[in-house]
């Protein structure tokens, strides 16, 4: 049965917990050993994986299909055969996090990237914080950029709060008597 995105996400924890544990195997040459076969597999599956992507009867539709699945998609960052480059993973990154952040009010932008940083301007809704998530906006942010592109590793973030809309009759001037509102307009 194939797993769904939870059950690969899950599968991925149990592999990181494992791979972190064996540098603490008591027995160095054990764990040494350990971390050779699994970078052995690796570089088998990478393979594997460079065939295939060779072989797909319809090209760049198929490998998009592919790096569009969140578990292949990354599977293909670790081998280098994802077909869009950084700077298109970091601006889907952040089309995501725009159509989240413009529905709090807020917007971002990519200002650039520079070499393996991705400068980025966040602009706060008028009710604070940018509705990404529960965490904080620019942990968010960070996540989502180095997510689509492990290549970036540092995300410096610009904010900027945005300006509440002005009131076509300002709400202090109703409470004016009329004689006071007349001085101060002229």
């Amino acid at each position: 049965m194939p797993w769904d995105d939870e059950e690969a996400r899950r599968h991925v924890l149990r592999l990181d917990e494992l791979l972190a544990a064996l540098d603490g195997l008591p027995d160095h040459a054990a764990a040494a050993r350990a971390n050779d076969a699994v970078q052995a597999l690796v570089d088998l599956y990478g393979e594997c994986l460079r065939r295939i992507m060779g072989q797909l009867a319809d090209g760049a539709e198929a490998e998009r299909r592919l790096a569009a699945d969140e578990l292949v998609g990354h599977l293909l960052l670790v081998h280098d055969l994802h077909p869009d480059p950084v700077a298109a993973r970091v601006e889907a990154a952040i089309a995501e996090l725009r159509s989240v952040l413009r529905r709090k009010d807020g917007d971002i932008e990519l200002l650039g990237l520079d070499g393996a940083v991705a400068r980025v301007r966040l602009t706060e809704g008028s009710g604070g914080g940018c509705g990404c998530s529960a965490e904080p906006p620019d942990a968010a942010v960070r996540d989502a950029v180095m997510g689509r592109a492990p290549e970036i590793e540092q995300v410096e973030i610009e904010t900027v709060r945005a300006s509440k809309p002005q009131a076509l009759i300002p709400v202090d001037s109703l409470f004016r008597s009329p004689v006071t509102a007349g001085r101060a307009t002229g």
